[in-house]
């Protein structure tokens, strides 16, 4: 068994002990067995880095040092914080998940989520910190927290027949594991009303921000970070900004979640005309864009909000309105061009995905191996960006075979369950339902949606939410 499967199940096995158990001394194994795991897993992932990282620190010490006390430092103090400002914590973890810098690890260039990583270690020393008082609050995940597990779980068993392990590695350590814990401490930690308003605050005025950005670009047609879209844009006859984002879709579905959240706000409690005009500043921005999975992602969010409140009758004829357009504008969009252009090159990849699902029926190609499993046989099997999916159930499918996709649509049926079903707070769960809806639509056409903290995110306080009081929400009338 190589050191990447080793860490990953060890830490996958800790983190399910984490999501499901209800004794304390089970919970502090696992969080013991989460830290272990972690550590083995980054050790054969990063040693590479690590190495250089001691080259250097040894050419000049002094400044490696001082480096290195005042890393400690500022973990320290944000750690107690995160012990005695819970609501700070939470409002970190919303203002630092956009965050993505290009960073060289594991072997390759990446963008990762490195200021959330920092709030989550804070987190994580003040959550150690409680299980050596005593003091830990049990993160009550209920039936979300067994398919979570499972799902996790079976991920890092597929590694030890992966075709590209040290890529499905990558995926556990920087998106799985974390996210996972994540979404235990936000539930442990049992956010308020009041927090979640904050919480709410802190999003929009990312997304305000960001939209401030993308108008500057749009003016000013200047771009950062992807020299792909400097050069499409040049070609194009229209003009897509990224704001402070790589990549422009990734971009536009953060803007979908927040005009989501607050259609939900609007509808469930008062339409303002400070509210609608924020509204629609917020979906200008989004539209220069030019993110189609964007789109649909704010429209899938939208549609569920309505039809929280609108007659059977009228979803149903809506619904049937929609899938005519859709049909009708793919036939005219497809005159004259072929499927390929129309799908912006989706049905190839699709094509990808059917090929690996038909070579590896049984167990997949394992996590982190669809695009190496995809190119097999190949005249460039090492060309593995250019088969990237952008579906991710047929992702889920190729890489972990149908005991993935069992555990991948128990997780979401259970999120469902724990959204919908009668209890308290239900107008609030549904506004956050339809928020991870657009997450969710986003993942059909972009394959991101465990790579997106907003998913764990948004799940998290699902479960939250139904623990709440339930107080009185006034809802619009249809």
């Amino acid at each position: 068994m190589s050191g990447i499967a080793l860490g990953a199940i060890v830490a996958a096995a800790g983190l399910g002990l984490q999501l499901c158990a209800g004794g304390r001394g089970l919970r502090t194994a696992g969080f013991a067995g989460y830290v272990a795991g972690v550590l083995i897993l980054a050790g054969d992932l990063l040693h590479s880095p690590i190495s250089t990282m001691r080259t250097d620190a040894g050419r000049r010490p002094a400044v490696a040092a001082a480096g290195l006390l005042v890393g400690l430092i500022a973990i320290g103090v944000a750690a107690v914080i995160a012990h005695r400002k819970p609501t700070l914590a939470l409002m970190a973890v919303v203002a630092a998940a956009p965050g993505r810098i290009p960073l060289h690890a594991g072997g390759q260039q990446a963008n990762l989520l490195v200021p959330l990583y920092g709030v989550l270690l804070a987190i994580a020393l003040a959550h150690a910190y409680t299980l050596a008082l005593g003091r830990e609050q049990r993160p009550q995940m209920g039936l979300v927290g067994w398919t979570m597990a499972a799902l996790i779980g079976w991920s890092a068993i597929s590694l030890l027949w992966s075709t590209d392990s040290h890529q499905g590695g990558v995926q556990m350590l920087f998106f799985y594991l974390p996210f996972g814990y994540l979404a235990t401490r936000i539930v442990a930690l049992r956010p308020t009303l009041r927090q979640l308003r904050l919480m709410l605050y802190t999003d929009v005025a990312l997304a305000l921000v960001f939209a401030a950005v993308a108008f500057w670009q749009y003016e000013s047609r200047h771009l950062f970070w992807n020299h792909k879209i400097i050069v499409s844009n040049q070609y194009a006859s229209f003009f897509r900004v990224n704001s402070l984002f790589y990549d422009a879709s990734v971009y536009g579905r953060f803007m979908a979640v927040a005009i989501v959240l607050l259609a939900a706000v609007a509808v469930y409690r008062r339409a303002t005309p400070q509210l609608l005009g924020l509204m629609a500043l917020l979906f200008l921005a989004q539209y220069l864009s030019y993110s189609q999975s964007s789109l649909m992602a704010l429209a899938a969010g939208s549609l569920l909000i309505g039809a929280t409140i609108w007659p059977r009758r009228l979803l149903v004829g809506l619904a049937v309105a929609v899938a005519l357009v859709g049909v009708a504008g793919l036939l005219v969009s497809s005159h004259g061009s072929s499927t390929k252009q129309v799908t912006s090159g989706r049905s190839v990849l699709l094509s990808d995905g059917w090929r690996v699902i038909k070579h590896h029926p049984i167990d997949g190609a394992g996590l982190g191996g669809f695009a190496r499993a995809a190119l097999a046989g190949s005249a460039h099997p090492n060309r593995t960006r250019t088969a990237a999916s952008h579906t991710t159930p047929v992702t889920v499918l190729a890489e972990l075979g149908p005991l993935g996709l069992a555990a991948y649509l128990a997780l979401i049926g259970s999120i469902a369950w724990a959204a919908f079903r009668t209890g308290p707070q239900r107008l609030l769960r549904f506004g956050l339902a339809a928020a991870l809806a657009a997450v969710l639509t986003s993942s059909l056409f972009y394959n991101a949606y465990f790579e997106d903290p907003a998913s764990w995110i948004l799940t998290a306080l699902i479960v939250s939410v139904a623990a709440l009081p339930n107080i009185r929400i006034r809802q619009a009338r249809a």
